[in-house]
Formats: structure tokens, C-alpha cells, sequence
């Protein structure tokens, strides 16, 4: 699982056009869920023909919107490149993890990939960042 986070909400097509690109693969072979969609599924997911999982929810802080990838099929550098690309590609403002303790890469307005680190927040669901 690889979590990610972005600093806007974005529409549910917004989102299935992006996975499109980060995972090369149409809309159809890809399942997002809302956090309450996911946790109330009370038979099995069908995950035969999927190249990925994904679930959102709302968060408060530096970031608008969680989303938690459950299912891909890239090594988790890959994919954190993959999507720093594309998010620097659409200027999607985000924060990516790295491989550092509390080491993010931010996304902003110009494109660029910068270096972030998370601060303590002591309330449930906010993310707060600093850059470096």
C-alpha cells in the first residue's frame, strides 16, 4: 500500500484520469473508492482485471484529499516516480513519501519537485508539511 496526499480535492473523473496515466491502463481497469464505500463493502472485492485500487477520503491541513493505493502492480519506487511526473507534468499540487523518515517530494504551481517534511499534528486526519 502507498499513500499519497494532495493539496486540492479532486472530482472522482479527475482522479480516474490520472490513475489512467500513472498506471497506463484505461479507467475501466482501475476501482476507486470513497473511505466509507471501502469500509463498508461487506462481501469480497473483485480484483481480477484490475491494475489498481484506490481509496480517498478528506483531510484537513497542508493537504485536502488521502489517497491509498491498494493494489498495483509497479515496485513502490517506480510508482512514486510515476506519479511525480505526472503530477509535475499536470502541476497537481501533492506530496509523494520518500524513502527518508518524514521525507516527502511536493508537487506545486511550477511544476517542480521539492523536497517536504511532514510536521506533528496532533488531530486525527490533518497532515501538515514544511518545505525544506
Amino acid at each position: 500500500m502507498m499513500d499519497f496526499l494532495l493539496e486540492h480535492e479532486y472530482s472522482l473523473p479527475e482522479l480516474y484520469e490520472f490513475f489512467s496515466e500513472v498506471f497506463d491502463c484505461s479507467a475501466d481497469r482501475i476501482k476507486i473508492y470513497s473511505l466509507d464505500e471501502f469500509s463498508s463493502a461487506t462481501e469480497a472485492l473483485d480484483c481480477s482485471g484490475l491494475d489498481g485500487i484506490c481509496v480517498f477520503s478528506s483531510v484537513r491541513g497542508s493537504a485536502s484529499q488521502l489517497l491509498q493505493l491498494y493494489r498495483y502492480e509497479l515496485r513502490d519506487p517506480a510508482l512514486c516516480r510515476r506519479v511525480i511526473d505526472i503530477a509535475c507534468r499536470r502541476k497537481m499540487h501533492c506530496y509523494i513519501p520518500t524513502d527518508s523518515l518524514n521525507g516527502w517530494t511536493y508537487v506545486g504551481d511550477d511544476g517542480m519537485p521539492k523536497r517536504a517534511r511532514q510536521v506533528e499534528c496532533d488531530e486525527d486526519d490533518c497532515y501538515l508539511f514544511e518545505l525544506l
